[in-house]
């Protein structure tokens, strides 16, 4: 029976000990209390609480959590972090509104306290926010002014589910009227503009990407603008501040989301935005933009620009390509178009593409030749430019195999061949400016 006593009393002569230990180190600092006779009990709470809340016996933690908020709520961030997540599991059980309601009123003066404690206000306002819309949906509202005020502390620094929840609110309070459609428009200007950063930052961070997905699609089911309203809302702002350069990037991602591509509205800003920002990527989307709308020669303009300020050698030589095609097909120039084609595949040899063009530009050759015989030499070439294609970039075989079939039909006949007194297989040389060394092949 001796025994099974002095068992019992040992662990709450460890639990004394450990604590008087623990005290004695705190006695002089007044975070854990008022006076000392406070920070004993300050400490003795926190380990009576923390014992019980490693166990997950939170309804016997909480008197002693609670003392400790009460004695010394500077003592600890874990105080807060814990309790966050005790008032939580509590919520999950509440059986009635008025339990519910009464814990989420002591969740937002906990988050409350933190931040008088401890500061980081952006931060855990985000987390005040969050927490709020999920255990009270009816308080949305004040969920919306939480996250307004942590993004406007925090900035670009804001994490992405906050700027989510952000959107989310934003398309609530305005579905009951609590907020206009350029408030929604402003709003999703800004967190685009937020999460572009942080995806230039993290581009492969699919987490973050897909955030960024549904934020757009978010701003695009509020159906709150359009091509015409976006213009009449930002245009005069633009006019104001030309130099304003995060207003131009908004309103530029605005009318990309609402797929305004081909107003003269979004070249405009497009303009403005490569003025400010002069990159190899803003002038090639203008050259894609003026392509589109068939103003070749402004297109070609920003193609050049793009393909010199570009320093990756791949990007280059793709839009090297690019501008070649326009070159071929819209300014009838073959004979520039080989020749940025080619300067594609110094850059970047496996570039398949560059050697399709070029296969395609001597297929497409008319005026070179008056003789028959001669004409159908250039599709010798042709195909030679298409075996090539495939060798270097397996990714347009199928491409390549496909006009392989369809030019080797016009290779001049056996009897022509006989004719011009050539032998196949041998070595013949295209003429014209085409000057290629190729390979003598009959029809299949």
């Amino acid at each position: 029976m001796k025994t099974i006593l002095k068992l019992s009393l040992l662990p709450a002569f460890v639990l004394f000990f450990a604590v008087s230990s623990i005290a004695q180190a705190y006695l002089n600092d007044p975070k854990y209390g008022a006076d000392e006779e406070s920070r004993k009990n300050c400490v003795m709470n926190i380990s009576l609480y923390g014992g019980h809340y490693d166990q997950r016996n939170y309804d016997m933690a909480k008197p002693y959590w609670q003392k400790v908020l009460e004695l010394c709520p500077a003592a600890s961030k874990n105080t807060y972090i814990r309790g966050v997540r005790m008032i939580k599991t509590w919520h999950s059980q509440a059986t009635t509104p008025a339990r519910r309601k009464e814990l989420v009123d002591s969740l937002m003066m906990l988050y409350d306290m933190r931040i008088e404690h401890f500061g980081d206000k952006g931060t855990l306002l985000g987390q005040k926010g969050m927490d709020l819309v999920s255990m009270d949906s009816d308080s949305y509202e004040q969920a919306y002014e939480y996250l307004k005020e942590s993004i406007k502390l925090e900035g670009d620094g804001s994490s992405s589910p906050v700027l989510y929840t952000y959107m989310v609110l934003t398309k609530s309070m305005y579905d009951n009227n609590k907020l206009t459609a350029e408030n929604v428009i402003e709003t999703y200007a800004l967190i685009a503009d937020y999460l572009d950063v942080q995806v230039a930052t993290n581009p492969d961070d699919g987490r973050l990407i897909q955030v960024k997905e549904n934020v757009d699609a978010i701003f695009s089911n509020a159906n709150v603008a359009d091509c015409e309203s976006l213009q009449n809302i930002f245009e005069i702002r633009i006019d104001n501040n030309p130099n304003d350069i995060d207003l131009v990037k908004n309103v530029h991602n605005l009318l990309s989301a609402n797929r305004c591509e081909q107003t003269d509205f979004y070249v405009k800003t497009a303009k403005a935005l490569y003025a400010l920002e002069p990159t190899s990527s803003r002038a090639y989307e203008l050259a894609r933009v003026n392509l589109a709308k068939k103003d070749f020669k402004e297109s070609e303009k920003y193609y050049k620009q793009a393909i010199a300020l570009e320093e990756d050698a791949g990007q280059k030589s793709r839009f090297l390509v690019e501008y070649a095609g326009m070159v071929f097909n819209e300014f009838g120039n073959p004979q520039q178009a080989r020749s940025l084609a080619q300067e594609a595949i110094d850059l970047l040899p496996n570039n398949g593409h560059a050697y399709i063009l070029i296969g395609n530009i001597y297929a497409d050759e008319k005026s070179c030749f008056s003789d028959d015989f001669q004409k159908k030499t250039v599709y010798w070439a042709a195909v030679d430019k298409f075996i090539k294609a495939k060798q270097v970039d397996s990714t347009v075989a199928s491409d390549c195999n496909r006009l392989i079939e369809v030019y080797s039909q016009y290779f001049p006949a056996q009897n022509d061949i006989f004719f011009q007194d050539l032998t196949p297989n041998e070595s013949y040389t295209v003429g014209c400016w085409i000057n290629e060394r190729t390979t003598i092949r009959p029809r299949p």
